[in-house]
């Protein structure tokens, strides 16, 4: 059927095919349903039945109501709907435009390309649909299209329930369906809000995207911008990689690809799987998912990561963070100030310029390049293969560091613990270091260094002033450049660098110097020390109480207390200020320029000394050897005193000593009682003021001082008298004794046999056996107690107010004798005059007598004799047979029992 041209208005029913004119034609269709091909109407109503419509291929602009299936033809159709709502089928159509009612369309499943407008429900069908929105803005839900385009206006799109593939472009608002929602944007680029969509991928274009406010959870790939909304957004990055500004966002999840995305505004997000997050420059906290992530940050405030393996690095622009709960954290070239957070943290970083702990417990270890750091609050630190240089801020920390290069600290107080793996380690300013089990060499910088040291095995200090205090739990280490070094209360063991050290210790309790020249100081408050391989040590103003090891020791000492040597050859120099100091197991000890006053301590030992001013022994026995330079001392208590090359000049000590010496040249004895045995090598010496003197073995010649002695000597092989008066006895066991110079000299109970020197002696002698003249003139005057003695070469014999018995030896003896009571001759021939004064003697053996000028009364003994006599006043032979010729000079003699009796040339005056 065609219509006319006028127009018309009709009800058709039954018709397969119906045209309409060049007028307005108004087609209703009949309630039974009907099955047409319309062309050139311009509405088309239809009624209850099902209506299926075709449109005729020359193109159709109409209306249509109340229609179930349309389908256009091969021109362009363009169908408006009517107002009364409508729910269509069509396909084939280029426009569709809805009207006030509620319009259902679904696409037929040939696949449409269609501009749509006002319509409220779209499905597509199985084939592919690509839908544009007409440009006064849409208010839509689809299903089912492949591709839907918006117009200018504001085109608010949802999504039907049974989930959608769709590739959209120039929406405003896209909300998903209860399905998934892929959604793909279209490349000219999109700014689109999005609720409730699984999958969307962006074009080419920028793509704006914002999340709708309900909370979203998406994959996201190729956008450009993704903005959350009030709700929780997750947002999962496609796998192809992504470079994306996020805001508002409550979880991002990159992909397989690189995903770069930057935080659009101040963001409290969970990230995971990034490769690249860049802040907003507000204040942005992230959180790391638990899967672990590899991901370079930077303009971000607070990074927390999750359970997995998070290695993070910061970009090159420097960048203050907070971070936690991080494995890794690589920084870059610009100055990166990094706070911990206060959970604790086990971490590795590097290239980091700043490092702030927090509350909890952090763990820190750098990465193997190398690192320069500024460091606070972090409990431990371990470097790496490369050279790190930290610095410790200013609040005070409290930290346990490893495998560092240089630590510096600052003015807080900074207690700094050393892993066990032993570590080499410049540091700076710290207040407590304490090592680990592993070897820790620590030097300290130039600057100086005042520091609580534990557990370190070696120390160096460098040019500045270095205090350091050991540890109370004990410490063995090597130091070397330290200006000051105290110990605690545990045992410290502290050995010297091989580079010498100038250093003041206390509290330690060995000390072992090093191949280097060691000068020691002990400090103020007193020390008890065993050292050894010091050069100099120098005790402080308290009690210094200081053993020497057992390898031997040379060392300059001095201000000390006590000083034991080991089991080594130690040879000791006192310092130049004078000592006054105990000592033990010394080898040798030589005394400086001051007044040196040394006491051996109660065990004994041998020791050389020299240059000492007073050495007072133990209760041990002391063997004391004086050094070849020689020395003026004075001892006490010693037992065995040994002179040497030098000469040596000692005084004993008032206490009173028993000695014995040799190779001294001077000895003076003091207020007590000396008793001083010379050894047996022979002893050439000057004493005075000894009590008693007992030679050796070998020859001794003793001088007595000018000062006068009263001395026991148990005889010595020469005695020289000095200028004043020298009262000697001879010891008990008797002896052979040259003396001269001597003003007393009594024997002892023994047989003392006495020489008098060449010089000639005035002395009184008692109680002696035999006594010789010198060649000088010797004046004898023999004691009070009375004398049996034998004696020759004597000038000049004056007896005791005892019994004095005096035999002349063999040799011959011209004498001069007074107040003696029995003179015996001996082999030789005796010349005797009797001193002046008067004699009262019996005498046998004698060649000639010479009386005195007193009255001189003589009485020859028993055993017969022959003698010449002259100037005697009364002469009595005895039982034997005597003999006698008078002097030439004559005589007036009375003489009785006599048996001859020859007058001299003299006038001889003879009574009988």
């Amino acid at each position: 059927i065609t219509i006319s041209t006028s127009g018309n208005t009709l009800t058709i029913s039954a018709l397969e095919t119906l045209t309409g004119g060049v007028g307005t034609d108004v087609v209703t269709l009949t309630s039974a349903g009907a099955t047409v091909t319309v062309t050139a109407l311009e509405t088309l109503t239809g009624a209850t039945g099902s209506d299926v419509v075709t449109l005729g291929a020359g193109g159709n602009t109409m209306t249509t109501s109340a229609l179930e299936i349309l389908v256009g033809g091969a021109g362009t159709d363009s169908i408006t709907l009517g107002t009364s709502g409508n729910t269509v089928l069509l396909r084939g159509l280029e426009s569709l435009t809805g009207a006030a009612g509620t319009d259902i369309i679904t696409v037929g499943d040939t696949g449409t390309t269609m501009t749509v407008s006002l319509l409220e429900t779209l499905a597509g069908g199985a084939g592919t649909d690509a839908i544009t929105i007409a440009a006064g803005g849409a208010t839509l839900t689809v299903s089912a299209v492949e591709s839907l385009t918006g117009g200018s206006g504001n085109d608010v799109v949802t999504l039907g329930s049974a989930g959608s593939t769709i590739a959209v472009s120039l929406l405003e608002t896209l909300t998903g369906g209860a399905g998934t929602d892929a959604v793909t944007l279209g490349a000219a680029g999109n700014t689109l809000t999005v609720s409730a969509l699984e999958t969307l991928a962006g074009g080419v274009g920028t793509d704006i995207v914002t999340l709708g406010s309900s909370g979203n959870t998406l994959s996201a790939s190729g956008l450009e911008s993704i903005g959350g909304g009030v709700g929780t957004d997750v947002i999962l990055l496609g796998s192809s990689g992504n470079t994306a500004i996020v805001t508002s966002l409550e979880i991002l999840v990159g992909g397989a690809g690189t995903d770069i995305v930057t935080l659009g505004a101040a963001s409290t997000v969970t990230v995971r799987g990034l490769e690249s997050l860049i802040g907003s420059g507000g204040s942005d906290a992230v959180t790391i998912g638990d899967t672990g992530t590899t991901m370079a940050v930077s303009l971000v405030e607070t990074l927390t990561g999750g359970a997995g393996t998070d290695v993070i690095t910061i970009s090159t622009s420097g960048n203050t963070l907070t971070v936690s709960a991080l494995e890794t954290l690589v920084g870059d070239v610009g100055t990166d100030a990094i706070t911990l957070g206060s959970v604790g943290n086990t971490l590795n970083v590097r290239a980091l310029e700043g490092l702030t702990g927090g509350a909890g417990t952090d763990v820190v270890t750098l990465g193997s390049a190398g690192s320069t750091l500024l460091v606070s609050a972090v409990e431990s630190l371990v470097g790496a293969a490369g050279t790190d240089v930290i610095t410790i801020s200013t609040a005070g920390n409290t930290l346990t560091v490893s495998a560092l290069e240089t630590l510096v600290g600052d003015v807080g107080t900074d207690a700094i613990t050393l892993g066990s793996s032993g570590s080499t380690i410049a540091v700076a300013s710290l207040e407590t270091l304490t090592g680990g089990a592993g070897t820790d060499v620590v030097s300290l910088n130039s600057a100086g260094s005042t520091l609580l040291v534990s557990a370190v095995e070696s120390l160096v200090g460098a040019a500045g002033t270095d205090i350091v205090t050991l540890g109370s739990s004990g410490n063995t280490t090597t130091v070397s450049g330290l200006e000051s070094l105290a110990g605690n209360s545990g045992t410290d063991v502290v050995l010297l660098g091989s580079g010498g050290s100038t250093i003041t210790v206390s509290g330690l309790e060995i000390l072992v110097g090093g191949a280097g020249s060691d000068v020691v100081t002990l400090d103020t408050t007193g020390s008890t020390i065993l050292l050894r391989a010091i050069e100099t040590l120098t005790g402080g103003v308290g009690t210094d109480v200081v053993s020497i090891g057992d390898t031997g020791t040379t060392v300059t000492v001095s201000g000390l207390e006590s000083l034991t040597g080991g089991a080594g050859t130690d040879l000791v120099t006192l310092g130049a200020a004078g000592s006054t100091l105990t000592v033990a197991a010394l080898e040798t000890l030589v005394g400086g320029a001051g007044t040196d006053a040394v006491t051996l301590a109660s065990s004994g030992g041998t020791l050389t000394v020299r240059g000492l001013e007073s050495v007072t022994g133990g209760t041990g026995t002391d063997v004391v050897v004086l050094g070849s330079t020689g020395s003026t001392a004075t001892v006490s208590t010693l037992e065995i005193l040994v002179g040497a090359a030098g000469t040596d000049v000692i005084t004993l000590g008032t206490s009173g000593n028993t000695i014995l010496l040799r190779g001294l040249e001077t000895l003076t004895g003091g207020a007590g009682t000396d008793v001083v045995t010379t050894g047996d090598t022979g002893t050439t010496m000057t004493v005075a003021g000894l009590e008693t003197l007992i030679g050796g073995a070998g020859t001794d010649v003793i001088t007595i001082a000018s000062l006068g002695t009263t001395m026991m000597i148990n005889p010595v092989e020469t005695l020289l008298g000095g200028a004043g008066t020298d009262i000697i006895t001879m010891a008990s066991t008797g002896g052979t004794v040259t003396v001269s110079g001597l003003e007393s000299l009594t024997g002892g109970a023994g047989s003392d046999l006495i020489f008098i020197g060449s010089s000639g002696t005035t002395m009184t002698a008692g109680a002696l056996e035999f006594l010789v003249g010198g060649a000088g003139t010797d004046v004898v005057t023999l004691g009070t107690s009375g004398n049996t003695t034998t004696l020759r070469g004597l000038e000049t014999l004056t007896g005791g107010s005892g019994s004095d018995v005096v035999v002349t030896g063999d040799t011959g003896t011209t004498m001069t004798v007074g107040a003696v009571e029995i003179l015996v001759g001996g082999s030789g021939s005796d010349v005797i005059t009797l001193a002046d004064g008067g004699a009262t003697i019996l005498l046998r053996g004698l060649e000639t007598l010479l009386g005195g000028s007193g009255s001189d009364v003589v009485t020859i003994g028993d055993t017969g004799t022959t003698m010449t006599v002259g100037a005697v006043e009364t002469l009595t032979g005895g039982a034997g047979t005597d003999v006698i010729f008078t002097a030439s000079g004559g005589t007036t003699m009375t003489v009785g029992a006599v048996e001859f009796l020859v007058g001299g040339s003299g006038s001889d005056v003879v009574t009988l």
